[in-house]
C-alpha cells in the first residue's frame, strides 16, 4: 500500500516515531565517526594489525549477545522507554571513559575492554527503538514508519563522516569527545519527550510473562528462524561495508581520511533523498523480494572494486552500494516486525539480533583476513566475497519460499 506525502508526515508526528526518529539522526550523526575513524586510529596511530582490529570488532559484537538475549523480556516487561533511558545512562559513562582513554593513549587493552562493554548497550537501544516504532504504526505504514526512521539516520551520516574527517585531522580524540556529548543528548530527549506505551487489551494479560521460555519460543519459531538464519548470512557480504571497505580505500585507493569521510557521506545523502521514492517505486514488491533484490545489488557493486580506481569512480560505487541498502533495510525490519506477535516484538527484534549477532561479527574478521592474506594486492580480497555471496543467494532460493508471513495489526 503506497502512502501519500501527508500521510508520511502523520507518522512522523506520533511521538514515538518523532522520539527515535530525532535521536537516530543525533546518534548517527555522532557514532557514524566513531564507527568509521576507531579502525583507523588503531591502525595509523596506535599501529595494531588488520586481523587485531577485526577480532576487536568480533568481540563486540559477541559481547552483546547475553545480554541483548535478556534485554527483549525487559523491554516487553518494563517498557521500552525504562529500558532507553537505563542503557543510555551506562552508555553515555562509557564513552567518557573511552573519551579519557583515547586522549591519553592508554593501555590498548583498556580501550577494547570500554568499547566491547559499550556494545551490548548500544544494540538494546536499537531494539527498543525498533519496538517503539512498531508499536506506532499499522502493518500497512511499516515500511514507511522504518524509512522514515533511516531517513533521519542518513541525514545525520550524510554530515557526520565529512566533518569527522575534518575534526580526524586535528585529533581522533575529539571525535569520541563528540560522540560522548551527544550521548548524553539524547538521554535528555528520551527523558523529556518520550510518553510511555500504554499496553492494551491482548498485550496487558502478558505482562508477567516469563522472560527465558518466551525469548527460545522465537527461536523455535520457524518462518522467524529461517528469515533470521539467511539475513545473517547474507551479512557476512553485507557487512563488508564498514571496516574492511575502510582499509580497502585507504590501501587500494590511497584515499585520505577526508576522502572516506566525504564517502560515506555520500552515502548518507543518497539514503535521504532516495528512500522514500524506492519505497514508492517497490511498494507493490514482497519484502523478502526486495531483500534479495537489495543483496544482488550489494554483491555486484563490491564485485566492481578491483576493476575500477579514482574518487569520481568511488563516489558512483558508493551511491550504487547505497541504492542496494534503500532496497533491503527497510524491508529487514518490516519482516521481523510482521512475524513477531503483537506482544513479542521486543523479544522478537532482540532474539534476531542474538541469531543474525552468531554469524555477523564474522564478516569483518573474514575482511580483515582477506586484507591481511592478499596485503601485496587488495583488490584480489573483493574475488572470495563474489564467490561466496553468489553461492549463498543460489541456495538459499528454495529456503526462501518456506517462509510463512504472518502480519498482526495494532
Amino acid at each position: 500500500m503506497k502512502q501519500s506525502g501527508n500521510d508520511t508526515i502523520s507518522i512522523f508526528r506520533r511521538n514515538g516515531i518523532a522520539v527515535v526518529a530525532s535521536n537516530q539522526f543525533i546518534r548517527v550523526f555522532a557514532r557514524s565517526q566513531m564507527w568509521i575513524f576507531l579502525p583507523l586510529y588503531l591502525l595509523e596511530i596506535r599501529h595494531v594489525p588488520y586481523i587485531i582490529i577485526g577480532l576487536v570488532v568480533f568481540l563486540m559484537a559477541i559481547s552483546s549477545l547475553p545480554l541483548t538475549l535478556v534485554a527483549g523480556g525487559l523491554i516487553d516487561k518494563r517498557g521500552a522507554r525504562s529500558v532507553i533511558i537505563v542503557s543510555n545512562i551506562f552508555l553515555g559513562l562509557l564513552l567518557l571513559s573511552l573519551t579519557l582513554l583515547i586522549f591519553e593513549n592508554s593501555n590498548l587493552y583498556l580501550i577494547y575492554l570500554v568499547l566491547i562493554l559499550s556494545e551490548p548497550l548500544m544494540n538494546i537501544i536499537g531494539a527498543a527503538d525498533n519496538v517503539i516504532v512498531s508499536d506506532n504504526s499499522s502493518v500497512a505504514e511499516r515500511n514507511s514508519a522504518f524509512s522514515i526512521v533511516r531517513i533521519l539516520q542518513n541525514l545525520g551520516f550524510s554530515l557526520g563522516p565529512a566533518i569527522g574527517g575534518f575534526i580526524a585531522g586535528i585529533g581522533y580524540g575529539y571525535i569520541f569527545l563528540l560522540t560522548t556529548v551527544f550521548s548524553f543528548s539524547e538521554l535528555f530527549i528520551y527523558a523529556k519527550f518520550l510518553k510511555k506505551q500504554q499496553k492494551k487489551g491482548e498485550n496487558e494479560k502478558d505482562d508477567t510473562v516469563n522472560m527465558k521460555p518466551d525469548i527460545f519460543k522465537a527461536f523455535k519459531d520457524r518462518p522467524f528462524f529461517i528469515v533470521a538464519i539467511l539475513i545473517s548470512l547474507f551479512y557476512l557480504i553485507l557487512g563488508q561495508w564498514g571496516t574492511t571497505l575502510t582499509f580497502f580505500w585507504k590501501g587500494f585507493d590511497n584515499m585520505s581520511d577526508f576522502d572516506i569521510g566525504l564517502l560515506y557521506s555520500v552515502n548518507g545523502v543518497v539514503v535521504t533523498l532516495g528512500q522514500l521514492p524506492v519505497n514508492r517505486l517497490l511498494s507493490k514488491m514482497e519484502d523478502i523480494t526486495r531483500i534479495n533484490l537489495g543483496y544482488i545489488v550489494y554483491l555486484f557493486s563490491f564485485s566492481l572494486l578491483p576493476f575500477f580506481s579514482g574518487f569520481i569512480f568511488l563516489v558512483l560505487d558508493t551511491i550504487l552500494i547505497t541504492m542496494g541498502e534503500n532496497i533491503v533495510s527497510p524491508s529487514i525490519s518490516t519482516v521481523i516486525s510482521r512475524i513477531a506477535p503483537v506482544n513479542k516484538r521486543g523479544q522478537y527484534f532482540t532474539s534476531f539480533q542474538v541469531l543474525t549477532g552468531m554469524v555477523t561479527p564474522i564478516a569483518p574478521v573474514l575482511g580483515t583476513f582477506f586484507l591481511t592474506v592478499f596485503s601485496a594486492d587488495l583488490g584480489l580480497i573483493w574475488y572470495p566475497f563474489t564467490i561466496i555471496g553468489t553461492i549463498f543467494f543460489l541456495s538459499f532460493i528454495p529456503l526462501w519460499k518456506k517462509v510463512n508471513m504472518r502480519e498482526h495489526n495494532n
